[in-house]
């Protein structure tokens, strides 16, 4: 997995600072993520969701709201409508430089506009929806400042503070909240949905995701993150989430690549996207990731050469013990390769069961019969006692 930094035209044409998150193999799909109220595309519900799709093949473009993060303009003109009008016009951007996003996710005010977003035609590309901890009624945002309401519809304005940060909130961007009807557009909405929602959000209530699930129609589905706070901060939430909703999504997902045909006996290598040294290895039954160690070099994000080939021989000295341990009492067989230096393996082999001493000598000579072992006539492998 690697991230790009990109700047994307808004709607009204300032310009926002987006990232892309890519998978190390060309991307199955892409996917957009909105972020929640007065956040930045780097708080976890962002970056660890979009780079645990990145794990699972969907490159992820995850942008600061105008006014926010790195972003230009000013988060003081901004409306809900707005931010609907931004994901459009993210959305737009990538199928003109990459491809057509086929997944919209939004956390919390964020998901709100997802599911407005992905009702408009523009959003056609779309093919499921995913939200995490979203109001109901975008109007929620207001209760953040309810106290304040009355001095932003004197003043035009009001500074708020919300996370240690001053925020600026018109009365435009409050009526524009006042004005959307959830109960109009959810309905309408006719793209497979997913809602992720923890039943101990304090800021959002899990009932929220229960309205939005009863106005909306079928294909849908609703999760509980159990333990999970409102941002997603808590422990590896935001990761499992991201894990959730790639799994869910797939089948939905029209792929624009698909890994090498590969024959029995064949093993195909690629490197890896953003990497030096990192191979993605595709075999008959899936794929491995191979890179070198930091120490030489690499990442450090995938198997060594080193640790494939001692792989490779402790499977087959396994195999090997197995197959001779017909009518044996063998229960399990533990087998440990270490790199001991340059061109000496040192092997340790434990056997579990009712055997003799005969059994045993049988069993541990039978691992050196094995055709991975003859294809490294040429290395030195030593035996060690267990």
């Amino acid at each position: 997995m690697h991230s790009v930094s990109v700047k994307i035209p808004s709607a009204r044409g300032t310009m926002m600072a987006g990232t892309i998150d890519y998978p190390d193999t060309p991307p199955i799909a892409y996917a957009v993520f909105a972020h929640c109220f007065t956040c930045n595309r780097f708080v976890p519900a962002a970056s660890r969701v979009c780079k645990t799709l990145a794990e699972h093949g969907i490159a992820a473009l995850r942008f600061d709201f105008p006014g926010l993060g790195q972003s230009e303009g000013d988060f003081g003109d901004t409306t809900f409508t707005t931010n609907v009008d931004d994901i459009i016009a993210a959305s737009r951007w990538l199928a003109e430089n990459h491809q057509a996003p086929q997944l919209l996710i939004g956390h919390s005010l964020g998901g709100a506009a997802a599911l407005k977003a992905a009702t408009r035609p523009e959003m056609a590309s779309i093919t499921a929806v995913a939200t995490l901890a979203a109001p109901f009624d975008p109007a929620h945002a207001v209760l953040h400042f309810a106290d304040h309401i009355r001095d932003a519809e004197e003043d035009g304005s009001v500074t708020v503070t919300l996370a240690g940060r001053d925020i600026n909130i018109s009365r435009e961007f409050l009526e524009d909240l006042a004005d959307n009807n959830p109960e109009i557009y959810l309905p309408t909405l006719r793209k497979p949905l997913l809602l992720l929602h923890s039943p101990t959000d304090q800021t959002v209530g899990v009932d929220n995701a229960g309205k939005i699930f009863r106005v909306t129609r079928y294909p849908k589905s609703m999760v509980s993150v159990d333990r999970a706070d409102h941002l997603f901060t808590r422990g590896t939430s935001a990761v499992d989430a991201g894990h959730t909703i790639a799994e869910w999504a797939k089948p939905y997902l029209q792929p624009a690549y698909a890994a090498p045909a590969v024959n029995t006996d064949q093993v195909k290598s690629q490197v890896a996207a953003g990497t030096k040294y990192g191979v993605i290895l595709n075999t008959r039954t899936g794929e491995l990731k191979a890179d070198l160690p930091k120490t030489n070099g690499g990442k450090g994000q995938g198997h060594s050469p080193v640790d494939l080939l001692m792989s490779a021989l402790a499977t087959a000295s396994t195999h090997a013990i197995r197959e001779a341990a017909t009518g044996m009492k063998l229960d399990d067989v533990e087998v440990s390769i270490t790199n001991a230096s340059r061109n000496v393996f040192e092997r340790k082999i434990i056997l579990h069961g009712q055997l003799n001493d005969v059994q045993r000598r049988q069993l541990l000579d039978a691992a050196r019969t094995s055709p991975v072992e003859a294809m490294l006539a040429g290395a030195k492998i030593m035996d060690v006692p267990a």
